[in-house]
């Protein structure tokens, strides 16, 4: 069965260490982080090692990634916070790192420049032994020559993301596409509205749970089920009103009733 997993983040309302402790006494069996921030990074280890739950994986940061394909100071910026990425997921033994490769709608095409940036970030993580798993965004020619470029026996990879699929795609199906590279998913739900990148638990917006489940299953991924949510924190009111554990046990309802319908 595939394992199922979630996201935590350092400003969760119950604390990171409740919460760890919440998702694994459920039957959460991984997790992933965003960022790179050291002594955070270094609790998650810890509290996943006390538990017994995997760390899966880092999301390196994004900040200015377009910057990543031009040959400028700024590039080496965003190839210096990819290195560190890889520094820490090789430190704690996370195998896999997933990176956005470009963002928004007026981000460049791959250049020359780029390609040779990137594959010094692909040489640093094959020599750490850690994945770089591809997370589809807007532009799907970003993606495809990046893993055309790199092919299925480098350790570039594709992270499947649902719920970008569906408010930044304009119905375009990714996982069809590339199922045979995908390591890594992203879910979580939205209304399907342009740019409306809600993170919300699935089945409380309109994404068809079903459809997904069937293309996981067609696709004989049979990787982990990880969503990617928003959890209470301050300034956030979505989910506020719920304990820590109704939270958790609505969003491992929700991860384990999408494991089923793809099984």
């Amino acid at each position: 069965m595939r394992k199922v997993g979630i996201n935590i983040k350092q400003d969760i309302l119950y604390g990171v260490e409740a919460f760890t402790d919440c998702i694994a006494s459920v039957g959460f069996e991984s997790v992933f982080t965003v960022g790179n921030d050291r002594e955070f990074i270094n609790r998650i280890s810890k509290k996943c090692e006390q538990k017994g739950i995997l760390y899966e994986a880092i999301h390196a940061p994004w900040t200015n990634i377009n910057d990543l394909w031009y040959e400028t100071l700024r590039s080496q910026d965003v190839l210096n916070e990819f290195f560190t990425s890889a520094d820490l997921a090789e430190c704690h033994g996370v195998p896999m790192l997933v990176v956005h490769i470009s963002s928004k709608e007026d981000c460049p095409h791959v250049t020359d420049a780029g390609l040779r940036n990137f594959d010094e970030f692909v040489n640093y993580a094959a020599k750490k032994n850690v994945i770089i798993a591809v997370e589809n965004q807007r532009k799907l020619g970003n993606i495809a020559t990046i893993l055309e470029v790199y092919g299925k026996e480098t350790n570039v990879q594709f992270c499947w993301d649902v719920g970008h699929e569906k408010c930044f795609a304009g119905g375009r199906e990714y996982m069809p596409l590339f199922a045979d590279r995908c390591v890594m998913t992203h879910i979580h739900d939205n209304n399907c509205r342009y740019n409306g990148d809600d993170h919300l638990i699935p089945y409380d917006g309109t994404i068809d749970f079903r459809r997904t489940a069937d293309l996981i299953h067609n696709a004989n991924y049979r990787g982990t089920l990880m969503l990617e949510i928003d959890h209470p924190a301050e300034g956030n009111d979505k989910y506020r009103s719920l304990s820590l554990e109704q939270y958790v046990a609505k969003a491992y309802a929700a991860v384990n009733r999408i494991r089923i319908l793809a099984d």
